[in-house]
């Protein structure tokens, strides 16, 4: 017998219906353009770590670089109340909750209850007891309990651990993008709205010249052409001004949006941009690939997967039977006075045991759909960590060649300023036409606008590098 009940516990406890969850191993660069370094991921790094740590992009309020004040205040209003973050926080509660029940489950369910009746028999029964009234009264408490052999409530648990880290690493990665993107609308609003005054500065020059150009005309200094070539050109940098200005509203409204707010305080917002763009960040020359573990979204992906293989178990679980104890124990009396007494004590103790005889492939197919779950989270997990690195090769070179493009967009700004002098004065002289005075002006004028444009595409740029090395947040 004794021999019997140990081999029964060694089978018992040997079993193991969690599968072994083996991460592939996914290809690692070890460089990447630019001169940034990525060592593999688990292999010594030679990179100096105080460097490391004292890198900007690597700091967690990396925002309060720029000394803006207005746009710390912006991100910590849409860290409040933005609605995205709301609903992630509402998931998060959800699976607290869920976590909380599969952690009671572990333990016994204990109930109390009380009753009082009073019964009077009709005479007419066919019993000893015609025409008698009698009372009943009962305190008791029940214990039902589940002996977890298989792991199943245990796995739940782990499951659900697992399902609220993910929900956590959700929110972390909402949280990065709602930052990136009220950064980015942020610095967009102030690049257009620099461009909105570049544009009437220049509309108010060619206004000045072309009302010269009527005083020309007026005096048969001029012929009507070139009056109306000077009308045109400055009726198309009102143009470019109104559809800037039209942008300007769309960009307000979308910040509004991102910062949580009601539909009447977006259409009475009006933000006050006095700043100019920020100068350009540096960027780490070493990027560790040990930082991209702290993605969010890898986080997420990674978690999703522990809590599938979790509830593999769980399913196959389903196989074998369900034990259960349960226990009664309570006072019972047909009078009041003598129910607190030892003689009124009864109790029950007990063991049921269920299982499916035939369930006709109900636990087969749910085992075969957790088992699906897993590898579409296997496959999701794999291409979570390739996108990263992707958007972090992309993030550094269109930072790389954005601020190449700003350099040479600056040189040329300083070419045409020349350009449109010379042609200035070449046609006061007579010798060239005014077609190409208005050339010059319209090159110079977009070059303006590009040269801002372009600043803002490397403030972008470096923005969603920042986003996707992941950022800095706590795991639970």
């Amino acid at each position: 017998m004794r021999l019997l009940i140990a081999l029964i516990l060694i089978v018992i406890t040997g079993c193991s219906f969690t599968p072994e969850l083996k991460k592939p191993e996914i290809e690692l660069p070890s460089s990447a353009k630019g001169g940034t370094m990525f060592p593999p991921l688990g292999s010594p790094s030679e990179i100096n770590k105080g460097d490391l740590a004292k890198s900007k992009a690597l700091e967690p309020q990396w925002w309060r670089q720029f000394n803006d004040p207005m746009l710390t205040q912006l991100i910590e209003e849409a860290l409040k109340k933005n609605d995205d973050l709301l609903i992630a926080a509402s998931r998060i509660e959800q699976a607290r909750a869920i976590l909380g029940i599969s952690s009671a489950e572990l333990y016994p369910l204990i109930t109390a209850g009380a009753s009082a009746s009073r019964t009077k028999n009709s005479e007419e029964a066919p019993n000893n007891g015609k025409g008698t009234t009698s009372n009943n009264f009962s305190l008791s408490s029940m214990v039902f309990y589940e002996i977890d052999l298989w792991g199943r409530l245990r796995n739940e648990k782990k499951a659900g651990l697992s399902r609220l880290l993910s929900a956590e690493a959700a929110r972390e990665s909402l949280r990065l993008s709602i930052v990136s993107s009220v950064v980015s609308t942020y610095f967009n609003l102030l690049s257009i709205e620099q461009q909105v005054k570049t544009a009437e500065e220049i509309m108010n020059r060619q206004k000045d010249i072309y009302e010269f150009r009527q005083k020309q005309l007026s005096h048969g200094v001029i012929d009507e052409l070139v009056v109306e070539q000077a009308h045109a050109e400055y009726q198309s940098t009102r143009l470019v001004l109104e559809g800037l200005k039209t942008q300007k509203e769309t960009l307000k409204s979308s910040l509004s949006v991102l910062l949580g707010k009601s539909p009447k305080e977006i259409f009475g917002d009006d933000y006050e941009l006095s700043r100019d763009m920020p100068e350009v960040l540096p960027v780490p020359p070493f990027l560790p690939s040990e930082i991209l573990q702290r993605r969010p979204d890898i986080i997420q992906a990674e978690e999703a997967l522990e809590a599938s293989n979790f509830e593999i178990s769980v399913a196959r679980a389903a196989y074998f039977p369900r034990i259960s104890l349960t226990g009664i124990l309570g006072l019972q009396s047909t009078e009041l006075s003598n129910l607190i007494q030892s003689s009124a004590v009864f109790w029950n103790i007990g063991a049921s045991a269920a299982m499916p005889l035939l369930d006709f492939g109900r636990t087969k197919g749910n085992v075969a759909l957790k088992e699906a779950q897993k590898e579409e989270a296997l496959l999701q997990y794999v291409k979570t960590v390739r996108t990263a690195f992707k958007e972090v090769y992309d993030g550094l070179v269109s930072l790389g060649q954005s601020i190449k493009r700003l350099e040479a967009q600056k040189e040329q700004l300083e070419s045409l300023e020349k350009v449109i002098r010379l042609a200035e004065k070449k046609y006061e002289k007579g010798l060239t036409d005014y077609l190409t005075v208005l050339d010059s002006q319209r090159g110079y004028l977009n070059a303006r606008l590009n040269l801002i444009r372009l600043r803002t595409e490397v403030i972008n740029n470096y923005i969603f590098l920042y986003k996707a090395l992941g950022g800095e947040w706590q795991r639970l």
